[in-house]
């Protein structure tokens, strides 16, 4: 399969037909710790079975999902979280960074609490659409699928599919400073698109949903001024 060209959004279709996955066990060789596809169906399999007949899932977002979804879902709605805050902690070397200029990308780390979009995905679909969202966060094993306590913006309690990043993995980046992280924001540019940009629409869709966000406001003031000053 031909790597796409650069820059370019990331769509349902490309995760459907492998082409994320084949872009990235190019990058990486012989020595690719990439999950196959048998892999991810088992790995989604052991989160949520094949004959899966209970309630809608729900899902929560507090990045990409929010501006880029990409699944389908029959209801989307303002939600928080308790135990875990997203913090650009989250190497990435394919679709917004290189293996020579490493960018970053949210994740749920331990602590706090975060705000984001829940997503209500039926229950027929939901095996199908759960591995849509495997062939996305799940394909370099750098997640943790868990179900998370989730408070609706209605002040329901649900059950939510969050992705919390695995602090024993290689692709954890720990704890960087701002300026740190700024840095390699502004730096890194992937497949899909500059790290800068994951960034802005992040920056863009919080504030679109009415959410005051330090720590994202506060990175992207630093990219903003790297940027003019380069």
């Amino acid at each position: 399969m031909q790597e796409k060209p650069p820059h370019q959004r990331l769509s349902r279709d490309m995760l459907v037909d492998g082409t994320v996955q084949q872009l990235a066990l190019s990058r990486d060789g012989a020595d690719s710790k990439v999950l196959s596809s048998e892999a991810l169906i088992e790995s989604r399999r052991g989160f949520l079975p094949d004959e899966y007949d209970g309630p809608d899932i729900w899902v929560f977002g507090y990045g990409s999902l929010i501006w880029n979804p990409l699944i389908e879902f029959e209801e989307r709605t303002p939600a928080h979280i308790f135990g875990f805050h997203k913090r650009f902690c989250l190497w990435t070397r394919i679709g917004r960074g290189s293996p020579d200029c490493p960018g970053l990308v949210l994740a749920l780390d331990r602590g706090g609490s975060v705000r984001g979009h829940a997503f209500r995905i039926s229950a027929k679909s939901a095996p199908a659409e759960l591995d849509i969202l495997w062939k996305r966060e799940m394909l370099s094993n750098s997640y943790s699928p868990k179900w998370l306590q989730c408070k609706l913006q209605t002040g329901e309690t649900v059950r939510a599919l969050g992705f919390v990043i695995r602090r024993n993995g290689p692709s954890y980046a720990g704890k960087l400073t701002e300026a740190e992280t700024a840095t390699i924001i502004t730096k890194a540019t992937g497949f899909v698109g500059p790290c800068w940009e994951y960034l802005f629409e992040t920056e863009q869709a919080l504030k679109a949903a009415g959410f005051k966000d330090r720590y994202i406001n506060s990175l992207s003031q630093l990219v903003r001024q790297q940027q003019n000053t380069d």
